[in-house]
């Protein structure tokens, strides 16, 4: 049989202990057959012999075989570590795959989530949530240019309700804030006749709202509780999402909000008024230069006085719109924003004119020709007071509109011209003639 070195080499040690070992057996096997001195010789000369000793076949090389099949064998592997685990070597090391989140996921997953990331469309069932949400988008769009709100209004509430993922929709995506307020300001709009008076009234008719064909029109009519509702909803979201100036570049914020719910605002205040000069039949001014006959003296006259209650009641509705943009421009970021400014100039003008009409309806009560009665002024200098402060306000106002549009003008935002020519002109103030008489 041939003989390989082993694999095994034992240390010093236990080579010592080994030499030890057959001694002990060959001295055992001398006694147990009697050998006497020639064992002795014999061991001596096997000791001194520079040739090695063949053994047994049957006797082991070395005390504790080595097991092939043992992992630190096949490996290796030092005893001293243990082993890797997963059956190691016989079969590959399965590691423990550290899959890298990307960062959107990882925003995704706080609590509260930071960012709602844009989900891959493998995902059958949120796919099916989202080609239902898009049919649900398409009749709630169709809807509303039909100008069936109150379909509308219910397709809105099931988006609303709709979740992908868990999920509920932000209405601050894709406009749907603003889909909101329109619903619930036309929910319950009715329509009303176009009035349009006959044209005996000669030039009267210039003054008065016809539509493009000629012929009476159905004109939409939004009611004082949508503009309500409208508003309060704005409010809402600018107090569920204000402007946060470590975000300063979220998504839709109060800095956004806010230039709607003005919109809205005055929008509100300029509806109401045209709504009730069209029930006395007259348009946003008067014709200074109109004589009516002396037949339509009567009519003209109470519409004249029908028209300065309405100009004095959207003064007084328009002023708390223009405090309350003032009090919020006072603070950044809303002292710098474009739509705020723009917004701000144009509610200036439209309040300086409606400050010259005021006081272009007292100095006519000064001068004894006021609607209001038929004799002179009971009280004069009341009269001339308040003549002067609408002029002094309409000169305020137009002052604050030039400062508005010209740090616009400053931060590059284009300016309509006819606008920056109105002001270039001279505010000129309505002269007193109370002592003319």
């Amino acid at each position: 049989m041939a003989s390989f070195a082993p694999v095994y080499h034992p240390p010093n040690s236990h080579q010592s202990f080994l030499t030890r070992e057959q001694k002990r057996e060959r001295k055992r096997k001398r006694d147990a057959g009697g050998g006497g001195d020639d064992d002795d010789e014999d061991a001596s000369s096997d000791e001194q012999s520079p040739l090695p000793k063949v053994e047994d076949e049957d006797e082991p090389r070395v005390p504790h075989p080595v097991n092939k099949t043992d992992p630190y064998y096949v490996a290796g592997h030092p005893r001293e570590q243990p082993l890797l685990g997963g059956n190691f070597p016989h079969a590959a090391i399965k590691e423990a795959r550290q899959t890298e989140l990307p960062i959107e996921e990882e925003l995704a997953q706080l609590n509260p989530p930071l960012f709602v990331p844009k989900y891959t469309p493998q995902d059958q069932h949120g796919s099916l949530k989202r080609r239902h949400l898009d049919n649900l988008t398409a009749v709630l769009h169709q809807c509303m240019l039909r100008g069936d709100w109150e379909r509308a209004s219910r397709t809105w509430g099931l988006i609303l309700r709709t979740e992908v993922q868990g999920r509920g929709i932000d209405v601050r995506q894709n406009g749907r804030w603003l889909v909101g307020a329109e619903l619930l300001m036309r929910r319950n709009q009715t329509l009303e006749q176009r009035q349009v008076r006959p044209p005996s009234s000669s030039s009267a008719d210039s003054n008065l709202q016809r539509s493009d064909d000629g012929d009476d029109a159905l004109l939409p009519v939004i009611p004082d509780e949508g503009f309500k509702m409208a508003r309060g909803y704005y409010e809402r979201l600018i107090l569920q999402y204000p402007y946060l100036q470590r975000a300063p570049h979220s998504a839709i914020n109060a800095l956004a909000i806010y230039p709607a719910l003005f919109n809205v605002w005055m929008y509100e205040v300029q509806s109401r008024a045209d709504r009730a000069r069209r029930k006395i039949g007259v348009s946003s001014q008067l014709d200074p230069e109109h004589d009516p006959g002396h037949d339509d003296q009567n009519d003209e006259v109470e519409r004249k006085k029908g028209f300065n209650q309405i100009r004095n009641q959207e003064l007084q509705q328009a002023v708390p719109i223009a405090q309350r943009m003032d009090e919020l421009m006072l603070n950044p970021p809303y002292d710098n924003s474009s739509e705020l400014l723009e917004q701000r100039g144009h509610l200036a003008l439209w309040l300086s004119e409606m400050h010259r009409d005021m006081s272009k309806i007292y100095l006519e009560s000064l001068s004894g020709t006021s609607s209001d009665d038929d004799g002179p002024p009971i009280n004069r200098y009341e009269f001339r007071a308040s003549k002067r402060w609408h002029e002094q306000e309409a000169k305020k106002e137009r002052e604050r509109a030039k400062k508005t549009f010209q740090q616009l003008a400053d931060a590059k935002v284009d300016v309509p011209e006819d606008i920056i020519a109105f002001l270039r002109e001279d505010f000129e103030e309505v002269p007193d003639e109370e002592d003319s008489g």
